[in-house]
């Protein structure tokens, strides 16, 4: 294995596992900020004047316990979710590169690049 391909596949491999323990622990950090959320509602539901001896006189908006309102859909963030937007984000980042790339430059300048290469090995 050269040295170029070698270097490659090894920044490769550093970014890729840097990048998911990046991933993780944002999922991670976004769970326990969804359970403490969860948490504080549930105290705030249980220690709230209004009502507390009799629910009837409780607000109707929050009249349903913490837990039945964070069954939402917003709150509940999963790593396929994280992962999927992280991809799409890539993804367009790549079309739009694409996009607005002018082609014919790219070739001319690998050319020059590959002529340079062959210069400098055919002059060892």
């Amino acid at each position: 294995m050269g040295f170029v391909s070698g270097f490659f596949s090894g920044f490769a491999l550093t970014t890729s596992i840097l990048y998911i323990t990046i991933t993780v622990h944002r999922a991670t950090r976004l769970e326990q900020r969804r359970q403490i959320r969860e948490q504080v509602d549930q105290i705030n539901w249980l220690a709230a004047s209004a009502g507390a001896y009799d629910r009837r006189f409780f607000p109707e908006h929050q009249a349903q316990r913490p837990e039945e309102q964070h069954g939402r859909r917003e709150d509940q963030i999963t790593m396929k979710e994280v992962l999927k937007h992280k991809w799409n984000q890539e993804i367009e980042k790549l079309a739009g590169k694409a996009h607005e790339t002018r082609w014919e430059d790219v070739r001319e300048t690998a050319s020059e690049g590959w002529k340079a290469i062959l210069r400098l090995v055919k002059k060892d």
